[in-house]
């Protein structure tokens, strides 16, 4: 009896362990001392480095607001390449935290995939992308052409779709990666690419083209939107990447950015003294520091001054800003008060 009330104990410290350890919110990346962003750094446009090896992009950015809410330093961080259909993987086996570049999002994935959706980051478009050169007036003169395109992912559901209802005869190409799909594009292996704007609109600043010669065309396949991702095992740290996305998009909301933060110090409004952390409970509570919503704000601006600056009009690609204003104000970008 004794033996059997010894393995039984046994069983239950082994499977209560096993548990804690699953659901280990920060507690893994506070020990490491950093955070590991998984994102495409295959092209200039999502993370990438400047001349002065300062990380520059929009995922740059946004791993840097993981980094100063857990850290209190914009730069306990590390951004790591890893393609979208890798980071199932690379997030169930501790390679990184988030997965944030390209990344979308399917019924399949959700109910099969380790992994969990947290929130959306920004909206992006599926397009085509061709030969600047090209006389085409519509996309009835590329009629039975060869498109390349990432297998495995939404983008090529939704191109067969867009194939059969518009009856254009395409031969789809399908490669692994957005990445592979580019290399064999600028093989001249098809005629045309499809996939995400921003990928696309940064062939011609990631790649040496003699004559500058991609164009990315206005026809839009399917908007797309991006989410952020973390272990479906780790449901407390799910909970608290949602309200760091969060802070960006309620700053915008009420008005708060770069250049006004310190304007709100005296504000009573709960929400907006929780975001600022005026009251420290509510962002002490989630294990992170109380100031890094402020600290955020004045280095990198709330969720409108990220897109313009890193993907909109203050950006090489100068892509419209589209679904990705506030709710208020057209989009489909929304936010939740703090409280």
């Amino acid at each position: 009896m004794k033996l059997n009330a010894f393995f039984f104990s046994l069983l239950f410290c082994l499977t209560a362990t096993a548990a804690h350890a699953d659901d280990a919110g920060l507690r893994f990346i506070k020990s490491r001392g950093y955070v590991v962003c998984g994102t495409d750094l295959s092209s200039k446009t999502l993370a990438y480095k400047d001349e002065e090896g300062f990380w520059k992009g929009i995922d740059a950015d946004i791993c840097r607001n993981f980094s100063l809410a857990i850290f209190g330093s914009d730069e306990a961080f590390r951004l790591k390449n890893i393609p979208a259909n890798q980071a199932a993987h690379a997030l169930n086996n501790n390679q990184i935290d988030f997965m944030l570049g390209n990344s979308t999002l399917s019924a399949k994935q959700e109910i099969s995939s380790p992994v969990a959706a947290i929130d959306v980051l920004y909206y992006d478009k599926q397009v085509f992308a061709s030969r600047q050169d090209t006389n085409a007036s519509s996309m009835e003169d590329f009629k039975g052409a060869k498109v390349c395109v990432s297998d495995n992912s939404a983008d090529l559901a939704n191109l067969n779709e867009y194939n059969h209802r518009y009856a254009l005869e395409f031969k789809l190409l399908p490669f692994p990666t957005l990445d592979a799909a580019k290399q064999a594009f600028l093989l001249n292996r098809c005629e045309l690419i499809s996939g995400s704007e921003i990928f696309l609109r940064g062939l011609n600043r990631s790649v040496v083209a003699k004559d500058n010669s991609i164009q990315v065309l206005p026809e839009v396949i399917a908007y797309r939107p991006i989410y952020v991702y973390c272990a479906k095992a780790n449901p407390t740290l799910r909970i608290i990447a949602k309200w760091i996305i969060n802070a960006p998009k309620l700053a915008e909301q009420q008005g708060i950015s770069s250049k006004n933060t310190d304007a709100f110090i005296g504000v009573r409004d709960d929400s907006l003294r929780n975001l600022l952390g005026l009251d420290e409970k509510l962002w002490t509570d989630f294990g992170l520091q109380p100031k890094w919503v402020e600290q955020a704000l004045k280095a990198r601006g709330n969720f409108s001054e990220m897109f313009e600056r890193n993907l909109g009009k203050e950006s090489d690609l100068g892509i419209d800003r589209d679904k990705n204003y506030l709710i208020e104000k057209g989009g489909l970008i929304s936010a939740l008060p703090f409280i």
